[in-house]
């Protein structure tokens, strides 16, 4: 079992980092974007009714695409009044206890988003803009993103029981 969760865990690390320097490059595209829509206004004298939402959907992936990659870097908010004074065992067995927190949260994220993707599916949900987007790609990005996120809580879940396992330090 160890030598599958390994496995896992390394998979899974490494999805989050190749999707987290993926979601980097996000940034960029949004500020061509906005950086274009400028220039179509003030030089050109067209206003463009695209490249707003283009921007905020952007920036929605971008934040969707890094969670996974937050989430194994720990670059997560966290309470450590108590936590920091733990071993690396202790932190670990709070950590493997404390993820099926996170996990059941995602879960419930999860349950309403596919709702709401059915919902914008069966209704063709558009954004009430003159460009008038369609609201289905950006609510099947989110739902992949919470899925990958709950996938790498596992990987941290059996990251943790493997440490407590092993006494490794972090």
């Amino acid at each position: 079992m160890s030598s599958l969760a390994k496995r896992y865990v390394r998979f899974m690390d490494g999805m989050a980092d190749l999707i987290g320097w993926f979601a980097m490059f996000l940034i960029y595209v949004m500020i061509l974007v906005l950086l274009y829509d400028v220039f179509s206004d003030k030089v050109l004298g067209v206003v463009q009714n695209w490249t707003l939402e283009t921007a905020q959907f952007t920036l929605a992936a971008f934040y969707f695409l890094a969670g996974p990659k937050t989430l194994k870097d720990e670059g997560h908010v966290r309470l450590d009044l108590l936590y920091d004074r733990l071993g690396a065992r202790g932190r670990a067995i709070i950590d493997s206890i404390t993820i099926w927190l996170v996990i059941f949260y995602l879960a419930v994220l999860l349950w309403g988003g596919v709702s709401s993707l059915h919902y914008s599916w069966v209704t063709h949900q558009r954004l009430p803009s003159l460009w008038a987007p369609s609201l289905v790609p950006i609510k099947i990005l989110m739902n992949v993103c919470v899925l990958l996120m709950i996938l790498q809580c596992i990987a941290i879940f059996f990251r943790d029981v493997l440490r407590i396992g092993e006494g490794k330090p972090r």
